[in-house]
């Protein structure tokens, strides 16, 4: 992994029932910004898996049609709190943030409509959703990582990638036929 995450501090928390209502708090946000550019914004990531713990980040998702209209409305997001990234995850995608003393509290992923891995976040969410013994084993190897790299975050990741990666190919298979 990269050395940028070696020293990076991370915290893991039991699901909280509020980051629903987080979500919907910053949903209300980006619909305003985005109007009717947005096709859909929905909650990904492990805080919209009611029994997942996670880092208390929320993860929102925007499908819109061309992502230029995200770098439109860079102002508009900057204005709201969230800090512009540009092209920092994958080329075409964009990427903003809401920090708060350093703390990153949302990250909002702008994909155009039909993008794979757009896809691949809602399916995954919704994987977990109807899969509770999923939930727990992912749940349980994040504090398991926590506990032996508590200041590395790099192979936190490296080792929960390894483990999604297994499990998204389960899931590809499953649904190899959709």
């Amino acid at each position: 992994m990269s050395i940028k995450y070696k020293n990076r501090k991370y915290e893991i928390v039991s699901y909280d029932p509020k980051w629903k209502d987080k979500f919907a708090e910053e949903a209300k946000v980006l619909n305003s910004i985005f109007g009717m550019s947005a096709i859909k914004i929905e909650h990904v990531g492990s805080t919209a898996v009611p029994g997942l713990s996670g880092k208390p980040i929320i993860d929102v998702l925007i499908l819109v049609e061309d992502v230029a209209i995200a770098d439109a409305l860079n102002q508009k997001m900057e204005s709201a709190g969230f800090k512009a990234l540009g092209e920092y995850v994958m080329p075409g995608v964009r990427l903003f943030v809401k920090e708060m003393d350093n703390i990153r509290l949302c990250n909002v992923h702008v994909f155009p409509q039909g993008h794979p891995h757009a896809k691949e976040m809602l399916r995954l969410r919704d994987y977990f959703r109807s899969h509770s013994e999923f939930v727990k084993e992912y749940s349980k190897l994040k504090f398991d990582l926590l506990a032996k790299y508590p200041n590395d975050y790099g192979l936190y990741r490296k080792y929960k990638y390894e483990w999604m990666e297994k499990l998204k190919e389960n899931i590809r298979k499953e649904f190899a036929n959709e």
